[in-house]
C-alpha cells in the first residue's frame, strides 16, 4: 500500500485547519466549543429548549499589570425592573482594550449578550437579570489579540429585608 505519504499531507492541513482559531469552551456546554477568529468577539452559545443551563462560572484569566483595568457588576434592587449594569471604569490597559463583552446568563437560562468596541471610562450596559441568581460574564478583547475573561459569577437579586 502506497497511500501512506499522500495521506498524511491532507491530514495535517486539516488538522491545523481546525485548531487555527481560538476555541473557547463554556461550563455546561456539554463538550461543544465555539471557534472565534481573533478579531471577533466570543460568542457564548445560548441553551436549546431541552438542555439546562448552567450557571456554574467558570474559571478565568487576569489582566497583565501594564493592561489592568476595573469592570464593576450592579444589580438593581427593584424587583419590577432586575436589570444588570456592568460599568467600565478604566486603568492602565484603557487604551489596550478593543472591545468587552458582556453575556449574562439568567436563571431562566435566557442568555443576552452585548458587545462594545473600544469602552471608555463609564461605558455601562445594562441587561435585564431575574430576580433570582443571574451568571454574568465579561470578556475583554485586547489589541494585542488576547481574550481574558475577566468577570466570570454569579449574581444574586438583592433580597431587601
Amino acid at each position: 500500500m502506497q497511500h501512506g505519504p499522500r495521506l498524511i499531507l491532507p491530514i495535517i492541513m486539516a488538522l491545523f485547519l481546525l485548531t487555527a482559531g481560538c476555541v473557547i469552551s463554556m461550563p455546561g456546554s456539554s463538550g461543544t466549543s465555539t471557534t472565534v477568529s481573533s478579531g471577533a468577539a466570543p460568542e457564548v452559545p445560548s441553551p436549546s429548549p431541552g438542555d439546562t443551563c448552567s450557571l456554574t462560572p467558570g474559571p478565568f484569566r487576569h489582566l497583565p499589570a501594564y493592561e489592568d483595568v476595573s469592570i464593576t457588576v450592579d444589580r438593581n434592587t427593584i424587583m419590577k425592573d432586575p436589570a444588570i449594569t456592568v460599568r467600565f471604569d478604566g486603568g492602565r490597559g484603557l487604551g489596550m482594550v478593543q472591545s468587552m463583552t458582556v453575556t449574562v446568563i439568567r436563571s431562566d437560562c435566557v442568555t443576552e449578550q452585548e458587545v462594545v468596541k473600544k469602552p471608555g471610562i463609564g461605558t455601562s450596559v445594562t441587561l435585564m437579570g431575574t430576580t433570582q441568581t443571574d451568571r454574568v460574564i465579561v470578556v475583554l478583547l485586547m489589541t494585542s489579540g488576547e481574550q481574558y475573561t475577566v468577570i466570570d459569577g454569579n449574581y444574586p437579586f438583592p433580597i431587601k429585608m
